[in-house]
């Protein structure tokens, strides 16, 4: 018995939480609350939203619990979640039919038409969003609530742009700028901000009115005039969300006038205030705008500054034209500096989504950027693999030309600096003597005959009787008093070189310490110091002179000039 009584307890009371799980009597001001969670989506996060929502959901308030559905299918669509579609509109529209069309209920009416017509536009289904616009408009006109009125004939002018109803688009924005005029008073604070967003759009069915037809300039300067007249407005100014709209807006139109500095000029204004409010959409937006301006003043550096930067902007992984079309124009840039790899890089990438696409939309794509056939990117490929390997080539024979001339550069500079130690030498040493020549003294001589033939050597050396120009072996002997077998085995001796080894020597070192002792004579011809030093021709003494010095004679002079 008591087993019973408990199972039959558990089942009530499972029956109950169950219950109570699916169903709730809020009151009005709760379920109001609970609405105005989702509002407050971007403020609180998405999670918090849809937990409110859930909660809503549960009410048996058949209004609440449908706008409730609504918004949860708008939250999942917008996130890019998982949506069971085709429940949440069976269960919308189930619901829909319960609700009575009173006044009571025009104001939760017209938010889940618009809610519906939002979700519908992000799902790109522009004929669904539309009728559902205009019935939420219809609840907006018949509770007189001013302030939905206007959101919805905004969101009515977007949908007939998107739907390429200009003339449409353009006439519902009038309507809502006469109305804010109207309501201003009423609208309150309100009023600037609806003012702003209706401006801002009636300059952006302008654009598009001029960009379908150049040659009509009333458009275009309609659309500045909107424009302009925003930034002048000082309680709009201040907003610095609002003000990158306007200048980024501006630098569009001048985009389509091709004033392409100009449009630089209020898109660089943009990007500094959109990185200040981390508007990530806008920032690639604007970059890829301004990275367009400057690909077509052939300023390919800033140009793909700025489209580089508007992919690290890009988060999500929907392709959109601009995207793809960036990497049409890194291909170009890259290609145009030669940079081969990275040309065929983008131009892969550009192809690869290229073709994801539709054949409308691939039609659309080339008719918005006047993109080539698909076959000319084939060739364009092939052309850029030549171009590779032929740069490799000229490369690889570049690298080669570097190689022997930095070995002939290294070569060259440690003869240099050979030379100039030479001379740094020769230099000083006849800084502080008049020759640096061997003296009788200085030498150890047990040969008497040895020694005279020394003394001999010596008053030549002394009497400067090598530099005449008949100075020889024989004449040297001769006047020394000696034979030239004798002379020349001495020197070899004592001196530790040749006859004419030693005659050189002492007509270079004598011929070194003449130009650096006398100015006027570093004055002279080159033919002129070898005749002094003792030589016929100036090409001869050049060559000995290097060959002891390790520089020419002029070399010698030119330094001795610095030095002094």
């Amino acid at each position: 018995m008591l087993k019973q009584f408990s199972f039959i307890f558990l089942m009530v009371f499972a029956y109950t939480l169950c219950h109570s799980q699916t169903k709730n009597k809020y009151e009005e001001n709760e379920l109001e609350r609970f609405k105005k969670k989702f509002y407050l989506n971007r403020k609180i996060g998405v999670d918090s939203s849809l937990y409110y929502m859930d909660k809503l959901s549960l009410s048996d308030n058949i209004p609440y619990k449908t706008f409730a559905y609504a918004a949860i299918e708008y939250l999942k669509t917008r996130e890019k979640q998982p949506v069971d579609v085709s429940f949440y509109k069976n269960t919308v529209e189930s619901f829909l039919l319960k609700i009575p069309e009173t006044k009571q209920n025009y104001s939760i009416l017209f938010d889940i038409y618009i809610l519906l017509g939002n979700t519908n536009k992000r799902r790109n289904l522009i004929t669904p969003a539309l009728n559902y616009y205009l019935k939420a408009e219809n609840y907006a006109l018949q509770s007189d609530d001013i302030e939905r009125m206007i959101k919805i004939k905004g969101n009515i002018a977007l949908i007939y742009q998107d739907m390429d109803e200009l003339e449409k688009a353009l006439l519902k924005s009038k309507e809502t700028l006469a109305l804010l005029e109207e309501k201003k008073e009423v609208l309150g604070e309100k009023y600037l901000t609806q003012k702003y967003k209706t401006e801002l759009n009636l300059g952006a069915i302008y654009t598009t009115l001029y960009k379908k037809d150049t040659l009509n300039n009333k458009f275009i300067d309609s659309a500045l005039t909107h424009y302009t007249k925003l930034l002048k407005n000082k309680d709009l100014n201040n907003e610095n969300y609002y003000t990158a709209r306007v200048y980024y807006s501006l630098g569009t139109a001048y985009t389509l006038k091709k004033e392409y500095n100009e449009a630089n000029m209020y898109l660089d204004k943009s990007l500094a205030l959109f990185k200040k409010v981390n508007s990530q959409s806008y920032l690639y937006k604007a970059n890829y705008n301004s990275g367009y301006n400057h690909f077509m003043s052939n300023n390919y550096n800033k140009a793909k500054k700025h489209f580089l930067r508007a992919l690290s902007f890009k988060k999500d992984t929907l392709l959109d034209y601009n995207y793809i079309n960036i990497q049409n124009y890194l291909s170009e840039i890259y290609s145009q500096q030669k940079i081969i790899d990275s040309a065929n890089y983008f131009l892969k990438s550009f192809l690869k989504a290229y073709r994801k696409m539709s054949t409308k939309e691939r039609q659309q794509f080339k008719e918005a950027y006047k993109i080539d056939k698909e076959t000319d990117f084939e060739k364009k490929i092939h052309k850029l693999n030549k171009q590779k390997y032929l740069y490799s080539f000229l490369i690889s024979i570049l690298i080669l030309i570097l190689i022997i001339a930095g070995i002939f550069i290294i070569k060259n500079k440690r003869e240099k600096n050979k030379a100039k130690n030479k001379l740094n030498e020769l230099l000083a040493k006849h800084s502080n003597s008049e020759n640096n020549l061997n003296t009788p003294n200085k030498l150890k001589i047990n040969d008497e005959q040895h020694q005279q033939i020394i003394d001999g050597l010596f008053k030549i050396e002394k009497n400067h009787y090598y530099l005449k120009e008949d100075f020889n072996l024989y004449n040297a002997a001769k006047k020394i008093g000696t034979n030239t077998t004798y002379l020349s085995n001495v020197i070899k001796k004592y001196k530790k070189m040749s006859f004419n080894d030693y005659t050189n020597e002492l007509r270079i070192n004598y011929i070194a310490k003449l130009l650096t002792d006398d100015k006027k004579i570093r004055s002279y011809t080159t033919q002129a110091i070898a005749e002094i030093a003792g030589y016929k021709n100036a090409k001869s003494f050049t060559r000995i002179f290097k060959k002891y010095t390790g520089i020419t004679p002029y070399q010698f002079i030119e330094k001795i000039n610095k030095e002094l």
